[in-house]
């Protein structure tokens, strides 16, 4: 297709030279043509571009009407070869430079590739390696990167002998700039975690501050955490605008942990609530960002929150690594091998005796 737009433009060009008095170079434009050819089919295409001007040159200054009647043959034949000499020229240039472009573009290609399977394996490295040992509660996490590094979060912290910090946020954006916010969090929550006297929220207080006043006003968090007591049974939690978590009961009713303030970052000052919910055996607590309710299948309906609390009432037996797993899983069968849009990422924690 693009090698008959590149020859019908030579033609009109062709049909435009021989109509013009013959004072009048037509060169200089057949470059267009022969330039498009060259860089967007290839080399060939643009030999066979300048071939064919120059077998038009031929006819119409040996063969046509248009022949000089003045001029000798070497003086034509001298013209011609000058003319075909210079696109030929001027093919292989462009072919040179296109090649080099595409040279240094495959070398950033790889430089990039290589910094983010870097960053990937530096961020595996930031998320837990086992599962915390927690008395009276098992928990575990996966996080499912889109962009071969998240800005999705978790982590579980031991704060002192008998609590013990649940985490999980969702950095907005995607890429490397969401991954350098998100270790910049991680590394704020492990730092404020342990000086909160106030609980959750004097953290999500400190954490809402500092990511105010270090990142842009696009830039914020969505971000839930929650302090398990291992004496009293208690989760005693805060939600900075993140999806609400999931407590399916053992008794079957299914909880929800909503918002209890804004994101961090959002705003220079952010008030938060924080709750305590008491778990019992069996009880069931999944935090998840929304890349698990927003994927979206090729008819463009999202995988939501009622496909996943049926889910996790089909698997509520399962271990809680088993669980994550199958609801990380279940969302790209979901997505039926579209290009993952966001990051998925799912915390399971399960009160057991």
């Amino acid at each position: 297709m693009l090698v008959t737009v590149g020859l019908a433009w030579i033609a009109l060009l062709a049909v435009l030279d021989y109509l013009a008095p013959l004072e009048i170079s037509f060169l200089t434009f057949y470059v267009g043509p022969v330039l498009f050819l060259v860089w967007f089919v290839g080399p060939g295409a643009g030999f066979l571009g300048a071939a064919v001007s120059a077998a038009f040159w031929t006819w119409e200054d040996v063969f046509s009407a248009h022949a000089h009647p003045t001029l000798t043959l070497k003086i034509t034949d001298w013209n011609l070869a000058v003319r075909a000499a210079f696109l030929a020229l001027f093919v292989w240039v462009v072919a040179e430079l296109k090649r080099a472009l595409e040279r240094e573009r495959h070398a950033a290609q790889e430089r990039l590739e290589r910094d983010v399977a870097i960053a990937h394996d530096v961020q595996e490295r930031l998320f837990p390696r086992k599962d915390p040992e927690i008395r009276g509660l098992e928990c575990h996490g996966a996080c499912r990167p889109a962009r071969g590094v998240a800005g999705d979060y978790y982590d579980f912290l031991r704060l002192d002998a008998e609590r013990v910090g649940i985490a999980a946020g969702d950095v907005a954006g995607k890429g490397l700039s969401a991954a350098l916010l998100m270790a910049s969090l991680q590394g704020a929550v492990r730092s404020f975690a342990s000086m909160a006297g106030d609980g959750p929220v004097a953290l999500a207080r400190d954490l809402n501050a500092q990511m105010y006043a270090l990142t842009e006003s696009n830039r914020f968090a969505t971000f839930f955490w929650a302090v398990f007591d291992e004496r009293s049974r208690t989760l005693m939690w805060v939600n900075a605008g993140h999806n609400a978590p999931m407590l399916l009961r053992a008794t079957g009713a299914l909880e929800r942990l909503p918002a209890s303030g804004p994101p961090l970052g959002a705003l220079p000052a952010a008030s938060y609530r924080q709750a305590t919910t008491a778990l019992a055996p069996g009880d069931l607590l999944i935090v998840f960002t929304d890349g698990v309710t927003e994927a979206a299948n090729t008819a463009g309906e999202e995988f939501g929150e009622t496909r996943l609390e049926q889910l996790l009432r089909d698997q509520a037996g399962s271990t809680v690594g088993s669980l994550c797993q199958r609801i990380v899983d279940a969302v790209q069968d979901f997505e039926a091998g579209l290009p993952q849009m966001d990051d998925i990422t799912v915390v399971a924690a399960r009160a057991t005796r």
